[in-house]
């Protein structure tokens, strides 16, 4: 009997050791583990939630508890708005589906627990299986915000003008060849813009005022289209512009008035533009492109104006 006792006191105090050394290893590694009974639709662990969300492995359990009685579609759709950010629902919905298939998977999203504020986080879930029957899941949570800051800053570098915060060139082009490939069905204009005399605006006023000029554009090209249309500095003085989906020319010739032209506080500046449609001028970017230049070398003749390659090319 005693050694009975010897062997349960024993298994008791391993326990706790094994458990203070988890607590040590999680804290160690900015980590945190749970434990789903998948069956019951209830969560049985939470450890080291304080340093992922601030907020206690206790607490999480406490607010989650009453889901336990949801039906599945409500049980899941209750839990994803208890820990995730809306824009991440279809990622969490991927990521159900393939734990209630008995498959492990890993995904991020932006989460958050007892009304923390949302931070990234990777999550690493494991199903475990009985008679080839999802019964619980074990998931290792990982606070990786640091990693994605730097990961959107050397993104947004390499996507980004510096300067005016629009595309640069590159990724611009390859915005619109994807866009264009996409929405192959709908029409589209390519638009050329080039700053009128702007040599003249630096030679005369300074490199100041010559950004000042660059920014005004640039903000008033932002201003003036859908945040589904794509905007990017091509280079210098030069900017281009796919604008998806147009809804008819005399729409789009408005647009184009009003970019004739843009006004600061106390400098102005006229821009030439010239414009190529998709799929009527071309069907794919480099064709749409030469023509579009072709029409913005005409208008360059006049200045400040814009011309669409149909209208001198009938």
């Amino acid at each position: 009997m005693n050694n009975t006792k010897t062997i349960k006191v024993n298994y008791i105090i391993e326990a706790k050791k094994y458990k203070e050394r988890l607590y040590i290893a999680l804290k160690a590694a900015k980590i945190c583990v749970f434990e789903v009974d998948l069956a019951h639709q209830l969560y049985t662990f939470f450890e080291n939630a304080e340093d992922i969300f601030g907020v206690s492995g206790d607490v999480i359990l406490k607010d989650v508890q009453p889901y336990s009685k949801l039906s599945p579609s409500e049980y899941q759709k209750a839990v994803t708005e208890y820990f995730s950010h809306p824009d991440d629902a279809q990622v969490i919905d991927e990521a159900f589906q393939c734990i209630f298939n008995g498959k492990s998977t890993t995904y991020e999203a932006r989460m958050r627990a007892g009304g923390s504020d949302f931070i990234w986080c990777k999550i690493d879930v494991t199903p475990i299986n009985e008679n080839n029957i999802p019964v619980k899941m074990i998931g290792v949570i990982t606070d990786i915000t640091s990693m994605k800051t730097k990961t959107d800053t050397l993104e947004k570098a390499v996507k980004l003008d510096n300067f005016t915060g629009l595309y640069n060139k590159n990724h611009t082009i390859d915005l619109i060849v994807k866009s264009l490939y996409r929405n192959s069905t709908q029409r589209h204009a390519l638009i050329l813009i080039d700053i009128d005399n702007f040599k003249k605006f630096n030679d005369t006023y300074g490199h100041a005022l010559g950004d000042n000029i660059i920014k005004l554009v640039a903000d008033t090209l932002n201003r003036s289209f859908r945040k589904t249309d794509i905007i990017g500095r091509f280079g210098g003085d030069e900017f281009i512009l796919l604008i998806l989906d147009i809804p008819n020319i005399e729409w789009l010739s408005q647009k184009l008035q009003q970019l004739i032209k843009c006004e600061g506080d106390s400098y102005s500046c006229t821009n030439s533009i010239g414009v190529s449609i998709f799929p009527e001028d071309a069907t794919e970017f480099d064709l749409l492109f030469k023509k579009a230049d072709k029409a913005l070398y005409q208008s360059k003749f006049v200045k400040g104006t814009y011309t669409f390659f149909s209208d001198f090319n009938t």
